[in-house]
């Protein structure tokens, strides 16, 4: 079962299939693969891959060769990639055409964990990057938070708020997944429900290079202005609601008959005046200076 491989990383996936800790080089399971018939897992979290450290890494391929083999497990037939895929962009820049890989068996939710285990212990991951996974593993797999946080060695509180990183709007996570702002400055902008609200404030935290602290004095003014403009609003539709009915009461008692005003924006209206019959309705024209056979 996958939970008994998770919390150790790709070691015990290896124990998992070899009585050995290590895989020793005459193991069957090595064996020398086409670079190009190597697919990329789709479990894989990490989705930006630094050109510079693919390059050194090939450098130190080129003189020392590759001194871990790629691991991979066979689906539907062809290699899928388990752990290594910077190893493996290193190989393929340097133009091998083969390169040693080890086959193991493995399930969808075991690669999907161990692969964010191996990245989160090399600190591989962007903040972004590793909510994805903690989702894919509760929407996929159906783990619960609680477990989650058990098998990556993490408390739930911290994956619960990763997790809420998606939350933000695309805009502001773009700044976050570009380094422009930290995860400490995300969390404080997640207080803003209105994306509208939300990038505009993170645009002004990066033009500002205002830090965590300054960003929850200027999120705290935003709640605070935001619910003063709905209290001046309320009372100012309060001051409306009491001067149109003043109007319609001196209005009713001067025409003899109900009048009602409907306010349509700040500026519009309706005013609508009652009457019951042709008679009062001639009496009405009259009082406008309107005389009109009906």
């Amino acid at each position: 079962m996958a939970r008994q491989v998770i919390g150790t990383g790709l070691n015990a996936l290896l124990q998992k299939n070899t009585t050995s800790t290590t895989v020793a080089a005459d193991d069957k399971r090595i064996i020398l693969a086409r670079v190009a018939e190597i697919h990329p897992s789709p479990f894989q979290p990490r989705r930006i891959f630094k050109q510079e450290q693919i390059d050194e890494l090939a450098a130190s391929i080129r003189e020392r060769g590759l001194v871990q083999p790629l691991v991979v497990r066979r689906v539907n037939g062809r290699l899928e990639l388990i752990a290594g895929e910077r190893r493996l962009r290193a190989v393929a820049s340097l133009g091998h055409k083969e390169v040693k890989v080890v086959v193991l068996e493995a399930t969808d939710q075991e690669v999907a964990e161990i692969t964010l285990i191996e990245n989160l212990q090399r600190e591989d991951l962007s903040p972004l990057e590793e909510a994805k996974q903690y989702r894919l593993l509760k929407t996929r797999f159906h783990m619960k938070q609680e477990i989650i946080a058990q098998h990556v060695g993490k408390s739930r509180v911290v994956v619960a708020n990763t997790m809420r990183l998606l939350d933000l709007c695309p805009a502001v996570r773009t700044l976050l997944e570009s380094e422009k702002i930290t995860v400490g400055h995300a969390k404080v902008l997640l207080q803003l429900h209105d994306e509208g609200q939300q990038e505009a404030a993170a645009n002004r935290v990066v033009q500002r290079s205002l830090t965590v602290r300054q960003t929850e004095k200027l999120i705290r003014n935003l709640l605070n202005g935001t619910q003063e403009d709905a209290s001046v609003r309320a009372k100012s539709e309060s001051r409306d609601k009491t001067h149109y009915d003043n109007i319609c009461r001196q209005l009713s008692k001067s025409l003899s008959t109900r009048v009602a005003i409907t306010p349509k924006g700040k500026r519009n209206g309706i005013i609508e005046i009652s009457f019951a019959g042709q008679t009062e309705l001639t009496r009405l024209l009259e009082i406008f200076g309107i005389t009109a056979r009906l």
